[in-house]
């Protein structure tokens, strides 16, 4: 992230934190308490003693529901004013942590420090999440687990800005959250399919068992899904051993393809689901690179800027250059199936990608038409499929 982007995403915070406060220990006396401490039970390891890091705390509500849970916490932010109402919110009931003003890019522990690490609604708002995902790896011990409660809210409010939508919040003024969407505006974890890149980033630090779960609906952001993504760091060195992922009802777009990670049953009432994992390799197809693991896809080397969903369009149509993809399997690539009888106008997306890929959009050479069956993909850019 850069300085100017850091700190003006530090005046954001440091500006909501009574607000924000509020908000949370509102949240803290309702039924939403809940919801988080069971995804907190459900991840939490075995043991006794258990010490566990709160990253980006905010004000404090879920370094109390790891001390609900029996947890010794730490808890860390860059913002001293939210730091001060965590101290303020944990003093009025009693409880005690140690919290410390830090970046989470840069984790001041030694390696192998906590058992147990928490996140809820933080990295969406940082760029350079791959760094905290190595830092979080790096002091969490062998044994541990991570759990990340996110969603991918910068991507909803891009796609809120790009239809002229004025942004609304029940606490926030609208000066603040249009602050807060030009920070999450030009983020790169905006434009990455979210779960999926984040398992993918923990199966390749060798994460030995990754789980992700849906957790609901983003109560003020429409169209976001929250998940919870559980990731276990094993107390051996994984090479050759038995790895997991398990992605269920997530906001993962397209399950592609399994790249050495088993599967297993997960049994739901009377019913047992399976799900593969979607870790994708690199793909190259004529003049264009894709890196479904960063969401990157380049032009003749230069960078191509897609929203998630162009992204999921286009990947799908160069995973199949030369044949006709179906509009219907092009709008589950880009809404997911349960959404895609819903969805919207796969045309504009499409009219969208042109206008990005193509040197004559009205005269498409890459991404053409296939009337009354689909839309095609020649990497060629000669048209002659």
């Amino acid at each position: 992230m850069t300085i100017e982007k850091e700190k003006k995403s530090h005046e954001y915070w440091s500006g909501r934190a009574r607000e924000y406060s509020g908000l949370h220990m509102d949240s803290y006396g309702s039924e939403k308490r809940m919801k988080f401490a069971e995804q907190v039970a459900m991840s939490i390891p075995a043991g006794e003693d258990l010490h566990a890091l709160d990253v980006g705390c905010g004000s404090g509500f879920m370094t109390m529901l790891l001390i609900d849970a029996g947890c010794k916490v730490t808890g860390i932010d860059f913002s001293q004013d939210m730091l001060d109402f965590a101290r303020e919110n944990l003093a009025g009931k009693g409880y005690e942590a140690d919290f410390r003003l830090m970046r989470a890019q840069r984790l001041d522990f030694p390696d192998e420090s906590f058992d147990y690490i928490v996140s809820r609604n933080v990295t969406w708002t940082l760029e350079d999440v791959d760094v905290v995902y190595a830092e979080i790896w790096r002091v969490l011990k062998k044994g541990g687990v991570f759990l990340n409660l996110d969603a991918n809210y910068g991507a909803e409010f891009n796609e809120q800005d790009a239809r002229g939508v004025t942004p609304t919040h029940p606490t926030q003024t609208l000066e603040q959250l249009r602050m807060r969407n030009d920070i999450a505006h030009d983020l790169a974890i905006t434009l990455v399919d979210r779960p999926q890149w984040d398992i993918g980033q923990f199966w390749n630090l060798g994460a030995a068992e990754i789980t992700c779960r849906h957790v609901g609906e983003g109560v003020n952001v429409a169209g976001s899904r929250m998940f919870a993504l559980e990731v276990r760091k094993g107390l051996k060195a994984t090479a050759g051993a038995s790895r997991f992922v398990d992605a269920l009802d997530t906001p993962s777009q397209v399950l592609l393809a399994n790249a050495g990670g088993k599967t297993r049953s997960h049994v739901q009432g009377d019913a047992t689901a399976k799900s593969k994992v979607m870790l994708v390799d690199y793909l190259c197809v004529g003049d264009f690179e894709f890196d479904p693991r960063k969401f990157v896809v380049r032009k003749a080397g230069m960078p191509v800027k897609l929203t998630p969903k162009e992204f999921n369009i286009l990947l799908t149509l160069a995973r199949n250059a030369g044949k006709t993809v179906s509009r219907e399997r092009l709008r589950t690539a880009a809404w997911g199936s349960e959404f895609a009888d819903e969805a919207g106008n796969l045309a504009v997306h499409i009219n969208r990608i042109r206008h990005k890929v193509e040197d004559d959009p009205a005269n498409p050479r890459y991404v053409l038409t296939c009337w009354g069956t689909g839309y095609l993909f020649d990497p060629s850019g000669e048209g002659g499929w």
